[in-house]
């Protein structure tokens, strides 16, 4: 159906924009929050295989269904036992790297 306006892209709202300067080559896609996020890869071929990859992964406008507003807490105690960690300081004590 046409319209009288413009659209300021031809792009999908779920495209990926891709660049590159002297040294690395960017992605920037739509972030969960709305927000851009870029991702860069080095101007290599693996990194060009990367980004491809990125942009494979991305197969339609509808976006990720994973519900970044709902994922699980962080788990934030310390893992291992208390005697793996009392070990694990000691090596780190040993060592010289805690006092």
């Amino acid at each position: 159906m046409p319209t009288d306006s413009a659209a300021l892209s031809a792009a999908p709202a779920r495209a990926i924009l891709l660049w590159t300067d002297d040294r690395d080559l960017y992605a920037e896609f739509p972030g969960p929050d709305g927000l851009p996020v870029v991702v860069r890869y080095p101007l290599t071929s693996a990194g060009l295989s990367s980004a491809i990859g990125l942009i494979r992964t991305r197969t339609s406008d509808r976006g990720s269904t994973y519900d970044w507003k709902t994922r699980p807490p962080i788990d934030v105690r310390a893992p291992g036992t208390p005697a793996q960690r009392e070990n694990a300081r000691a090596v780190l004590r040993r060592l010289r790297m805690i006092g």
